[in-house]
This record gives C-alpha cells, structure tokens and sequence, in this order.
C-alpha cells in the first residue's frame, strides 16, 4: 500500500502556491514608489542589528554551525542588495529605444522556489525577498531542516514588515516541516530544470553552491554547455 505522505505535501505546496498568487494580484497595481517604499521597509526590518544579531544567534544555537561573530557582519549584505534594487526601475515601461522601435515592459515572474542553506537563515531570505518584491514576485522558502527555526522566524519578520506597509504577508512564505519530498514539490526538481533547457528561449542554470554562469542565447542543438 503506497504512503499518502507524498500527495499531502503536494496538496500543501499547491495551497502556498495558491496563497501566494492571491498575493500577487493584490499587489498587481502597485507602482514603482509604493514597490520602493516596500524594499526599504524590508531591508531595515531586516538588516538592522538587533534582530539580525538575534537570528544569527539563533542559528548558530540551533544548527551548531558557525560564528556568531563572523556571521553578524552579513547584514551590511542586505542594504547593499536594497541599495542596488532601489537602482533600477522594475514595473511599467523600464526601456525605450525609440530609433529600433522597442519598448520593454517589465512584469512579475511569478512564485519563486527559494531553498534556504542550513548556514545562512538570516541572510538567504531578506536578500531573496527584496529582488523578488522588487519586480511584486511571492517567495516560498523552503528550509534546511537544521536551521528550520531561524528561517522561519526570518520570514515572520519579513511578513510583518510588509503587512505594516498594506502588503499581503503572503507573498513570502515559509515551509514549516521541510522534507526531501516536499522541496521536490516545491522547488520542481529535475523536470522543471529540463523545461527550459530545451526551450529555444536563454536559460542560466546553475548547480551547488557558487559556479561562475556564462549565459547565451539557445540555438536549436539538442545539447549544448
């Protein structure tokens, strides 16, 4: 008799997705100077050294890795990913190139899969979370499950700062009880990897931790680097 654990994780997955598009038509008309004002909110809730320093510590307690020390120095980290954001202009028309009669509009991607490292709870998800409210997209994150703690309680904190600004909550969220089966379902493993590599559009795929990535435009080959 098969478990029925795998279709309650999708059945989970499935309602945070559900939840989070919901969040994404709520925000849907947002403009660039509300959008902006999110961003900051986010990166001072985030960033500033008290709760940062408390989710470091945290972390450090509850996966045993790490030095809290060491670890506090990465918030400067997020203001410099709010700064860079609030760089560029993400909704509406972004570009005109009036004399080869292009425009470019800019638009949500939709939900994005976030997979947070066991080392890095209190970072992965504020940084992830500003680019992606940046361009009004929702992040579910997933956790590693030995820092499962302190990523959620970084997402709670993420959660309210937008709340207070009249934005949906849910447009980030936190897996409570990560399993392999459940970032499987979230994350689409390998065939959404596959999808677009055999798409004819660019595709920048990446693997563990930190490669360097050449992005190409796709040609018609069946395989490529």
């Amino acid at each position: 008799m098969s478990s029925p654990q795998p279709q309650i994780e999708q059945s989970t997955i499935d309602e945070m997705i559900s939840r989070a598009r919901v969040a994404m038509g709520e925000v849907a008309g947002y403009d660039q100077q509300r959008i902006d004002r999110l961003c900051r909110a986010l990166g001072w809730a985030t960033a500033n050294d008290k709760t940062f320093g408390r989710i470091v510590a945290m972390s450090v307690e509850e996966s045993g890795l790490g030095d809290p020390e060491g670890r506090n120095a990465k918030r400067f980290k997020i203001m410099g990913v709010l700064r860079d954001a609030l760089r560029q202009k993400s909704v509406g028309i972004i570009e005109e190139i009036p004399e080869k009669g292009i425009i470019k509009y800019a638009k949500p991607a939709g939900v994005i899969a976030s997979l947070v490292p066991t080392t890095n709870p209190e970072l992965t998800p504020p940084y992830t979370g500003i680019y992606a409210l940046k361009c009004l997209d929702a992040v579910i994150f997933s956790p590693h499950p030995r820092s499962r703690r302190s990523t959620f309680e970084m997402v709670r904190v993420m959660r309210e700062a937008i709340r207070r600004q009249g934005a949906p909550a849910d447009l980030f969220q936190c897996v409570e009880r990560p399993s392999v089966a459940l970032t499987l379902s979230s994350s689409g493993a390998w065939p959404i990897t596959l999808t677009p590599q055999h798409s004819a559009s660019t595709c920048i795929s990446t693997g563990p931790a930190s490669p360097p990535i050449c992005g190409a435009r796709a040609t018609n080959r069946s395989s490529g680097s």
